[in-house]
């Protein structure tokens, strides 16, 4: 999983397949490989190191989502989620654009560190697919301390 993600603990279904050595000098990068035309998730962490913590609320994750989604000019602002998830909390703004028809951006903190994952496909995905890379996306949570000593 490379060691971006040593910290993290993600729960994959069945036919997810770790691709990062396919492009080495990006982020760590997943597909279901089960299905044609996945798309590809990509996760990456950013670890607080100093100053006083962020606690982002939901809609300070929102609007994360949807500022990288339009800097990068993803195309327009489809849906947007936010909740509770493993790792804290979340926000993701989902969008579609003539070269995507579907990306979806990610932000999850708890409070202090955060996880930041693209959904991106060249084909419009199913419902069924989405709700599979949400349930990925929200499993994302920090090993623990133990865990992280053996591993």
């Amino acid at each position: 999983m490379g060691k971006l993600l040593n910290k993290l603990r993600i729960k994959f279904p069945k036919g997810w397949k770790d691709i990062s050595a396919e492009n080495p000098e990006g982020p760590p990068t997943f597909l279901n490989v089960l299905i044609e035309n996945s798309g590809v998730l990509q996760i990456s962490t950013a670890d607080f190191l100093a100053g006083s913590s962020p606690n982002p609320s939901l809609a300070d994750l929102v609007d994360l989502s949807r500022t990288v989604g339009l800097k990068n000019e993803f195309g327009s602002p489809q849906n947007e989620d936010s909740g509770n998830c493993e790792f804290g909390t979340f926000g993701c703004v989902q969008f579609s654009g003539s070269e995507f028809p579907h990306i979806s951006v990610w932000h999850l903190s708890d409070g202090k560190n955060f996880v930041f994952a693209t959904f991106i496909c060249t084909e419009l995905p199913d419902r069924e697919h989405i709700n599979e890379v949400k349930s990925i996306v929200i499993s994302i949570k920090r090993k623990s301390f133990f865990e992280s000593l053996f591993k």
